[in-house]
């Protein structure tokens, strides 16, 4: 019987090649930086999608819209139909009362809040629930970690807030029936209170974040929040009405966060040409102190102004302190709060 070629019987061998296990490992492995960034941009992605949630974002909406709304319903019913009145009266009126209660409310106490429930929450929930040190077992750095939950924060709350601006201007021009050329303006003054609120997000988010690397009890923080909040939007009338001989002559302005705030937030206004008018001045001096405080009547003024020819201002801020110099220091204090937070996250022990 007749033996056939072998090679017709069957196909040739191919050589294979073998590879080291360790160098398949090495191909695998993406560079020590880009794994760095990677897990930076998941951790802000995972961040941003959690706090972007309906349940956090409808009442803060809810609640941008509801103050104004107050507000200017109780000013209609008190100054009529401002709609009618001259386009100059109009201006100054919604603009300064959208500049009160945005100070107060939107870009305050609602905005001090809305970021404490976000940032006292950094470290301190990803300890209690056991995540951080699952994340500590991935190639990621601490410091990776607290900066990725802080960046996710501050692009949520930023676009959160322009939309509250935005509803809030939008809501109070709708009630007061006045013409576009009115809610133009107010967006021009808009951009002010804007940059003001990012500086407070970050802010905010950096001290509060402090106390979350340092404290892993999540009820700290919200009630370190809840005294800033009344210190700054409360506190501060009772020392200047109380005691108002030792408010300036001991120095008490210094230690008044509100009276420092609004400082600042004047000084971001007055860099776009913003005027005040009595109201908005007497407002601001019963709150905060940033004028001498006017208790009497101011009706009489609102009767006189003439914005044409600039008589909108009846009395100086009461500059006990340069704004330039709370700036300096609420932005040194923050950054100062950043590096150590983070030195100690990177030391701190963390265990089950």
């Amino acid at each position: 019987m007749e033996v056939k070629d072998m090679s017709e019987i069957s196909p040739p061998i191919e050589k294979i090649e073998f590879i080291p296990v360790e160098l398949l490992e090495k191909k695998k492995k993406k560079p020590k930086k880009e794994r760095r960034y990677n897990g930076l941009g998941i951790i802000f992605q995972k961040t941003f999608l959690e706090l972007f949630s309906l349940k956090r974002v409808i009442p803060y909406i809810l609640l941008s819209v509801i103050f104004p709304f107050i507000f200017s319903a109780i000013l209609t019913g008190t100054l009529g139909n401002i709609g009618v009145m001259n386009l100059d009266y109009q201006i100054d009126i919604v603009v300064n009362y959208f500049t009160f209660y945005a100070f107060f409310w939107n870009a305050g106490i609602l905005l001090w809040l809305f970021c404490g429930l976000s940032a006292t929450t950094f470290i301190s929930s990803e300890i209690n629930q056991g995540t951080m040190i699952f994340l500590l077992t991935k190639p990621i750095r601490r410091s990776t970690i607290y900066i990725g939950k802080y960046l996710g924060y501050l692009v949520n709350m930023i676009i959160m807030q322009f939309f509250s601006l935005l509803i809030a201007l939008t809501t109070t021009c709708t009630i007061f029936r006045v013409s576009r050329k009115v809610f133009a303006t107010g967006m021009y003054y808009f951009i002010p209170i804007f940059l003001f609120s990012i500086l407070i997000i970050a802010c905010v988010g950096l001290i509060l974040g402090f106390l979350s690397i340092i404290n892993k009890r999540v009820v700290v923080g919200v009630l370190v929040n809840m005294l800033l909040i009344i210190t700054i939007y409360f506190l501060g009338i009772i020392l200047r009405l109380a005691i108002p001989q030792f408010y300036t002559t001991y120095h008490l302005y210094l230690l008044d966060l509100g009276y420092n705030l609004s400082l600042i937030f004047l000084f971001f206004l007055s860099g776009f040409g913003f005027q005040p008018i009595p109201t908005f001045q007497k407002n601001m001096g019963l709150f905060f102190g940033t004028y001498p405080t006017m208790l009497g009547d101011t009706s009489k003024y609102l009767d006189s102004l003439d914005p044409e020819n600039g008589i909108t201002i009846i009395s100086s801020v009461n500059s006990y302190i340069s704004p330039i110099v709370s700036l300096i220091v609420l932005v040194s204090i923050t950054v100062f709060l950043l590096i150590l937070g983070l030195i100690i996250l990177e030391r701190k022990d963390i265990s089950p």
